[in-house]
């Protein structure tokens, strides 16, 4: 079996299928400083990146494509790629406008028509000097930049790439940041902002939501039409370590109808694979989206029981919920510990074992090396019951 073809049958929890060998992907700097301890001889590190710039372990969909890619650790450990990201844009398309640069910092305008400040000599996640919209007047008038000649969106060698991607190997996502329906207001709104208004104003996140929603399916229609997609990704990241930001409550009253219209859109395009994307303790959260139609989750930190969540939803797809700290400080005791766990995951099926995200920066290079070894025969080996 190939890449897609592992995919779609362990998210279709089939019998008899070997799991998939991967990783989401991992900060350059991990791979730097592996390189530099000599652990490592690396044929292809990007030109000018950020020791936090993000390396996807995915295949690229084209030659041309801007994002780093893994060239390492794909053929280091005979890899499985991840499920290849669909490039996807929810904004206005504003063209990126500089109001201040120096030798530390840049502040810009961004195609949201976010102003973001963003560090330059390290990467950094960019820091929100001042958000889009605060009262439903803003959004009223924010929601007429937008262009509705949906075609414009789609890759510029569009045509080309529906034949390329008919014959891929690997699986392909549509979706993910900031789109979701928490996700989506609180990129434009700011958290704090998108909390107060569910009480100060309600009308306006429901007419967020909607606006998005329509927007969407109108947008991935054409894209429907021409490619099929393995995994469409909602992006929320709507928890912390201890919980949900928001009660069931009002989950059901602002994110549960938009989520059943969206599902509903998606069945009528035999999308199988709805995966929400959120950080955090969500096993309060998981009821809620199976309510409404989601399939599955990811990344699934190891905050999460995964056992116990696997014996109380027995279909729910997940990805990832390996611990990410024992590449940090973790022992062999620790490696198999946390293999035992995946061993008893696997089994059951629907799961894709990982690192519960990226792997970190300063994850131990004889550790990780440990780890994916043992991992690559855990599969080779499991049998499922």
């Amino acid at each position: 079996m190939n890449a897609r073809e592992k995919f779609n049958s362990i998210m279709n929890f089939e019998r008899g299928v070997q799991n998939m060998k991967t990783e989401y992907g991992y900060w350059v700097g991990a791979l730097e400083k592996w390189i530099e301890s000599g652990f490592l001889k690396v044929r292809y590190l990007p030109d000018n990146y950020l020791e936090g710039d993000l390396v996807r372990m995915s295949l690229p969909l084209r030659t041309d494509n801007s994002e780093f890619v893994d060239r390492t650790l794909i053929s280091y450990f005979n890899l499985d790629p991840y499920p290849s990201k669909f490039p996807c844009d929810f904004s206005p398309m504003f063209d990126k406008k500089i109001i201040e640069k120096n030798d530390e910092y840049e502040v810009f305008v961004d195609e949201y028509g976010l102003t973001q400040k963003v560090l330059k000599k390290s990467a950094s996640v960019p820091m929100v000097l001042k958000y889009v919209i605060n009262t439903s007047k803003d959004f009223n008038d924010y929601k007429e930049l937008y262009n509705y000649d949906y075609r414009k969106r789609l890759p510029k060698d569009w045509e080309n790439l529906v034949k390329v991607l008919k014959e891929r190997s690997f699986a392909v996502r549509l979706g993910g940041n900031p789109f979701g329906f928490s996700g989506i207001a609180r990129h434009l709104m700011g958290d704090v902002n998108y909390m107060l208004s569910m009480y100060d104003n309600p009308k306006l996140l429901k007419e967020i939501n909607e606006f998005y929603l329509n927007f969407v399916m109108n947008y991935w229609s054409e894209i429907f039409n021409g490619i099929e997609i393995d995994w469409v990704m909602i992006w929320e990241d709507m928890a912390f370590k201890t919980g949900s930001f928001i009660s069931k409550e009002a989950f059901r009253e602002f994110l549960s109808p938009y989520y059943i219209r969206l599902i509903d859109f998606l069945k009528q395009y035999k999308i199988k694979n709805i995966i929400v994307d959120s950080d955090g303790l969500i096993e309060e959260l998981i009821p809620l989206w199976l309510e409404v139609g989601v399939t599955g989750v990811f990344p699934m930190e190891a905050v999460n029981n995964l056992v116990k969540i696997r014996e109380m939803y027995p279909k729910l797809q997940m990805l990832g919920g390996v611990d990410k700290k024992i590449l940090i400080d973790g022992t062999g005791k620790k490696i198999d510990k946390e293999l035992d766990k995946v061993s008893l995951l696997m089994k059951k099926g629907g799961y894709i074992p990982h690192i519960d995200h990226l792997i970190p920066m300063d994850a131990d290079w004889g550790k990780f090396k440990e780890y994916r070894i043992k991992l690559n025969n855990l599969i080779e080996n499991i049998k499922k019951d």
